[in-house]
């Protein structure tokens, strides 16, 4: 209901309907209207960090960060759907409700794609992973803000620019990673002929 007609139309006893509860259950739990738009507002702000997590647990060396990019934007744009996310989103002048939990929420995300920066481009000083990774969660987020303001079709299209846009940002510093990788290539590997002890003719002579 937040997220359908706003905070200050809602009303708790239209909330307990909607819920199937009973007035008195629903203040059991929470004192107030604004108790219950910061449990909402909570629950999605746990629900994004999950997502982070989840999407960061499996990443190894063989990893490409390209595709993790893709879809990290692409799981991010689906909040579009959520309850609790538009519901936010509409009562934004509420923000100060949940302001101490979404930095957190920054903060964590920001340290979790730094350290994956790490990974990709461990040339780099520690400060610029850091900077790498605030630009690229701010700039998503940024993005996901506008997007959830505009008709379905547009909004899709403004989150696949925002692929080409990072993926851009970040490509010079993961080239790092890949060149180290080709650079070592040849020594992982014999070289073809040698090794099953073959020699050239002018080596026989």
């Amino acid at each position: 209901m937040f997220g359908d007609i706003g905070f200050e139309a809602a009303t708790t006893e239209a909330i307990a309907e909607r819920a199937q509860t009973s007035i008195g259950s629903v203040y059991q739990f929470f004192p107030n209207k604004l108790a219950l738009f910061e449990a909402v507002a909570g629950r999605s702000i746990e629900r994004s960090r999950a997502v982070v997590d989840e999407l960061l647990a499996n990443v190894d060396d063989d990893s490409s960060w390209s595709d993790l990019l893709a879809a990290a934007i692409d799981r991010f744009g689906a909040l579009r759907d959520d309850a609790d996310f538009r519901a936010m989103l509409l009562n934004f002048q509420l923000y100060g409700v949940y302001a101490a939990a979404d930095r957190a929420l920054h903060r964590h995300t920001i340290e979790r794609v730094a350290a994956l920066v790490r990974r990709y481009a461990p040339t780099l000083a520690p400060t610029q992973h850091k900077i790498i990774g605030t630009l690229a969660v701010e700039t998503l987020s940024a993005i996901l803000l506008q997007s959830t303001r505009e008709e379905p079709a547009l909004a899709k299209k403004l989150l696949d620019e925002t692929k080409t846009l990072l993926h851009r940002y970040l490509a010079p510093y993961m080239r790092q990673r890949q060149a180290k990788r080709r650079a070592r290539a040849p020594l992982d590997r014999p070289a073809r002929g040698k090794a099953r002890g073959s020699a050239r003719p002018s080596d026989r002579r």
